[in-house]
């Protein structure tokens, strides 16, 4: 279904004032049974949601046999927006998990100051040093790898 939206009278934080003509062509619009080809791009759309998860709980198994503990194979959307907004995946992992740094050293056996120059950029730490780390936060090592291609 295609449908562009009108342009509003008037919008305020509380309400968005369109006319009589807009708001009926609206009503219309989702008031119309769905299209002969749009159902089955639904079931297209289900299937392939439902394939990518099950796509995750494969590998969530696979990492969990793998190393013994559960991983979160999804990544939230606090982690998402806080390296949009250029903290390095550690920080955005650590500080999702409310952790501070002291904590997540105890908990993956790395020291402080080495957390904080991986997250400052200043070292970009082993892989087995991120194993550890990755480890004790709960994701994949993946999870903690800045984006190269930039």
């Amino acid at each position: 279904m295609s449908f562009a939206l009108p342009k509003p009278k008037s919008v305020t934080d509380e309400e968005v004032v369109l006319s009589r003509e807009d708001w009926e062509r609206i009503v219309a619009v989702f008031a119309e049974p769905p299209a002969e080809g749009d159902l089955d791009e639904d079931e297209d759309d289900i299937a392939a949601v439902s394939a990518a998860r099950a796509e995750d709980a494969a590998f969530a198994a696979r990492i969990e046999a793998e190393r013994g503990v559960a991983v979160e194979v999804t990544v939230p959307i606090q982690v998402i927006e806080a390296k949009l907004n250029g903290a390095h995946p550690l920080r955005a992992w650590r500080d999702y998990r409310r952790w501070t740094q002291l904590y997540l050293s105890f908990k993956s056996e790395v020291g402080r100051d080495l957390i904080a120059q991986i997250e400052t950029r200043r070292k970009n730490g082993s892989v087995e040093t991120l194993d550890r780390i990755a480890r004790a936060l709960g994701v994949p090592i993946e999870a903690l790898l800045e984006d190269q291609s930039n």
